[in-house]
């Protein structure tokens, strides 16, 4: 049995009509609704959205479907150790903390924007925007050796190919920096960079071995901050998030106003060791608390609607159609935008042939290890994607047309969840549910 969909975009374009097996989906509400009886994760919105037949305006959203709760709890008693409970059903205009699929949505397209302008370049030393930026170094088995340096690139970072560690432990970070005053009250962020560019370990030979790094990500920030004299959030709400008109996308800099109202239905993380609830600031504990919430490896939160348009201008190879100003936008005038080039987007959406063995394009993955949890059934090689710690995930298959995103709070209340099986069966009933 199918059922024919027909629907009408945010921005007024009537799309084609297509069959989607109704069974099928019916199956993709169980697996999802027995993880969250499994306790998998409290809730979840999944958002299916296809390239638009004229490849300029936001695409049909499929399915878009809450299931389950945004919050179980809203703290817990730590003087006798009782949870708090407090049940929020999700919705779906729910906003999720994106973890590091902010890599791609803030970090990766405010980088395409440099290349474009002719501010970087893909294969430009890190050490030409973050001085004294050291290079790696071999280690001589014998003395007299010679040593051999080679120097990190822009294209390292991306792909994680860079040899700088995973992360930072940031307790032992803090420490390191306490005798100089209050963390809290010092930019530990300079102190971070400083650290990546002279103390940081060079762990393999730029371009051997695929780390995935949020450093990396991390030092891509310092080069946009650097380039552009502004905070990457200031740079990516101007050059990408408010072109594109999205409503619910921000990252929030915890040293200021908070960029989202009282009752906007944002989706908590973690219950704290204090008892209290993290909601609307950003769950990785470097983005938060080194960072201030503004971090190039997370940070930005969404919703699934506000990535459907991303992921509609990335299939459209750059071009969205967005409402006009004034009276105009009122009565649903519209006009077409673009927003990268079509040149921009296949270089990031491509494996760097030196590095084909890794299957990392720039800031998104494509076939690595970390990209098995999308589903079997996905386009090989064309299918861009990236997951998020907090339990979200992108998977953009530029063949077929076709965008999955599934976003869940698996680290709500603590953080013991699992999504990864989850959302490669959805993503597998999903496609094999597609029918044009």
């Amino acid at each position: 049995m199918a059922v024919s969909v027909v629907v009408l975009s945010r921005h007024g374009y009537l799309g084609e009509r297509y069959n989607l097996s109704k069974e099928r989906m019916a199956k993709v509400d169980s697996v999802i609704n027995n993880a969250i009886a499994a306790d998998d994760f409290p809730g979840a919105v999944l958002c299916v959205v296809n390239q638009a037949p004229d490849n300029k305006s936001v695409g049909q959203i499929l399915y878009l479907k809450a299931y389950g709760n945004r919050q179980v709890c809203s703290g817990r008693n730590i003087e006798n150790g009782e949870w708090i409970a407090d049940t929020i059903a999700m919705t779906t205009d729910a906003v999720f903390d994106l973890a590091s699929l902010s890599k791609c949505v803030g970090t990766t397209l405010s980088f395409m924007r440099l290349v474009e302008n002719g501010q970087v370049r893909l294969t430009d030393d890190v050490a030409r925007y973050i001085p004294n930026f050291k290079p790696w170094e071999s280690k001589p088995e014998k003395k007299g050796d010679e040593v051999e340096k080679e120097n990190i690139t822009i294209k390292h970072l991306l792909t994680h190919t860079s040899g700088i560690p995973a992360g930072i432990h940031v307790p032992s970070f803090i420490r390191r920096y306490e005798k100089y005053g209050d963390p809290a009250t010092m930019n530990l962020r300079d102190s971070l960079v400083t650290y990546l560019a002279n103390d940081a370990a060079r762990l393999s030979r730029p371009g051997e071995v695929m780390r995935y790094s949020c450093l990396n990500f991390i030092t891509l920030q310092a080069i946009i901050e650097n380039v552009t004299g502004c905070r990457l959030d200031e740079y990516a709400r101007r050059e990408v998030f408010e072109p594109m008109q999205l409503k619910n996308t921000w990252y929030n800099y915890i040293d200021s106003e908070p960029p989202y109202s009282v009752d906007t239905p944002i989706v908590p993380t973690t219950v704290q060791e204090d008892g209290t609830l993290l909601c609307g600031e950003v769950h990785d504990p470097t983005a938060r608390i080194v960072n201030r919430g503004v971090s190039g490896n997370a940070g930005v939160f969404s919703t699934a609607e506000d990535l459907a348009v991303i992921a509609s201008m990335l299939m459209n190879k750059g071009v969205i159609r967005i409402d006009k100003d004034g009276l105009q936008g009122r009565v649903g005038a519209n006009e077409r935008v673009r927003i990268f080039s079509e040149a921009a987007v296949e270089t990031f959406f491509r494996v760097p042939s030196e590095f084909s063995e890794h299957g990392r394009a720039l800031g998104w993955d494509i076939s690595s290890g970390y990209s098995a949890s999308n589903g079997d059934l996905f386009s090989p090689d064309a299918t861009p994607n990236h997951t998020g710690y907090t339990g979200t995930s992108m998977a953009i298959d530029m063949e077929r047309g076709v965008a999955v995103i599934l976003l869940t709070n698996r680290v709500h209340p603590i953080d013991d969840g699992a999504v990864g099986r989850t959302r490669a069966v959805v993503s597998n009933i999903i496609l094999s549910a597609l029918d044009k």
